[in-house]
């Protein structure tokens, strides 16, 4: 062993280990590599980045809350929550989230790698809910990365046009309030500006 590479050291005292293992113990660490090999463990997303703008005027939505959503996808056709993030729009209606890793453990799920994205500005039809929005890309609600992307919102004139755009605003799925705040305080002050209790 006197010239023999370190690596091939190191792989015969695992062969001789694997070897020596007792049958239960080597069945038990296949099921746990089979398990973790189609298992969600760690994705990296983003960065993504853009500006929200009235649809009509083109000028600038400050305060608007964008929360990007990651998930996993089942074997099943299921999909599970994974993890979320939101900003809010500056004084030029930009948006900035960076590179962001996500680790779950979903076994039996692969990650979904797009980002789903919902943008809420009160008294704005919220995207990608109402049908007025733009741009929209492939899966419907996805928001590219590496990107600068310029989201338009139309202006809601009526009351009755305000409520209806919050049925939709609140992200379906398990996604924690803790991952939401922002988009909870907006909704509970539109529904104030609106006449609705909370």
């Amino acid at each position: 062993m006197k010239n023999q590479p370190a690596g091939k050291i190191e792989i015969s005292k695992w062969k001789t280990m694997f070897r020596n293992m007792p049958v239960k113990y080597k069945f038990i660490l296949l099921v746990a590599i089979l398990l973790i090999s189609v298992s969600s463990i760690m994705h990296r997303f983003g960065p993504y980045e853009g500006k929200v703008v009235d649809l009509k005027t083109g000028m600038p939505l400050k305060g608007a809350v964008v929360l990007v959503r990651f998930k996993t996808d089942g074997l099943d056709a299921s999909s599970a929550y994974a993890g979320a993030v939101e900003v809010m729009t500056d004084d030029n209606g930009k948006f900035m989230l960076p590179a962001i890793r996500v680790f779950v453990f979903h076994p039996f799920h692969r990650w979904n790698k797009n980002g789903y994205i919902t943008i809420f500005k009160p008294g704005y039809g919220a995207y990608p809910y109402h049908q007025d929005v733009a741009p929209m890309f492939v899966p419907n609600g996805t928001i590219p990365q590496k990107q600068h992307v310029i989201f338009k919102l139309p202006k809601l004139t009526s009351i009755e046009c305000r409520r209806d755009n919050l049925s939709g605003v609140r992200p379906s799925g398990s996604v924690p309030n803790d991952k939401i705040r922002k988009l909870l305080q907006l909704i509970a002050e539109e529904r104030a500006s609106i006449g609705l209790s909370n």
